[in-house]
């Protein structure tokens, strides 16, 4: 098929993944990097509903509502390979990130941080999708996006190493393996998604040889889609997040007990 006979036109993206364009479906340009984000919207719904059935706050249903526009964007994205989906799908990640750092900084019963906190990821929303859109880099998109990542991951291991003493026999251990269950998941969806950007032609070549199904477990693009929508779900979907402010709850109860 002619890149001018594609349905959804000539590709504009600054972005075209390993995935050979239009070869399942006609309408899609990537299928198995698009389906594969069907997982981020199940698994949003999903956490709404345990929310909301848990009566956690409601700002996890902002945290839910934001992956979710996170996979409705990507699939956008590689559906149609045109460069206002590809924005569609990274600025949410930036905007999601951003609700998780917040999250895991007011992690506990009282306020911690003031106005100024969120103020200030507001702001840092905004500069990077104003100077994404001047630079047009994905690299610099990235970078962005791994100081995110980077302040999530070691402020959760900071607050589930300083958790009170009285809760470490069961709690403890239960949220360091969900920590370090959601850190190989994003580890390893890492270090696929670099393997699918640095040996596309041999993956490319091996998909020739066997043909599909067999082929689309090389689609590895589609498994970094695999391993954030669990990293996501176990460090601050559904687990870890709630756990752990369900346990700084209760230690504040017990205090305040202990005082009166």
């Amino acid at each position: 098929m002619l890149e001018e006979d594609y349905y959804w036109g000539i590709p504009t993206s600054t972005i075209d993944w390993c995935e050979e364009n239009y070869i399942i479906s006609p309408y899609i340009a990537e299928f198995f990097n698009t389906t594969t984000n069907v997982g981020f919207v199940l698994l949003a719904i999903f956490g709404i509903y345990n929310t909301r059935k848990n009566n956690f706050a409601w700002s996890f249903v902002l945290a839910h509502l934001s992956v979710l526009f996170v996979g409705i964007g990507s699939w956008c994205f590689h559906m149609t390979l045109q460069y206002e989906m590809q924005l569609l799908d990274e600025l949410p990640m930036i905007y999601a990130g951003c609700v998780m750092v917040w999250h895991i900084f007011e992690i506990y019963p009282e306020k911690r941080y003031s106005l100024g906190f969120p103020l200030f990821l507001v702001g840092y929303a905004a500069f990077v999708t104003y100077s994404y859109l001047i630079i047009n880099n994905p690299v610099y998109h990235e970078v962005c996006y791994g100081l995110l990542v980077a302040s999530i991951v070691f402020r959760s291991i900071y607050v589930v190493h300083t958790l009170p003493p009285v809760f470490s026999k069961y709690e403890k251990p239960a949220m360091t393996r969900l920590l370090w269950t959601a850190a190989l998941c994003f580890g390893g969806a890492f270090i696929i998604w670099n393997i699918d950007n640095q040996f596309c032609s041999t993956l490319r070549d091996w998909r020739h040889v066997v043909g599909l199904p067999l082929g689309a477990i090389s689609e590895l693009h589609g498994w970094w889609h695999i391993g954030t929508e669990n990293q996501t779900t176990l460090l601050h979907g559904s687990s870890l997040l709630k756990q752990i402010k369900r346990t700084m709850l209760r230690h504040s109860t017990v205090e305040d007990r202990k005082k009166k």
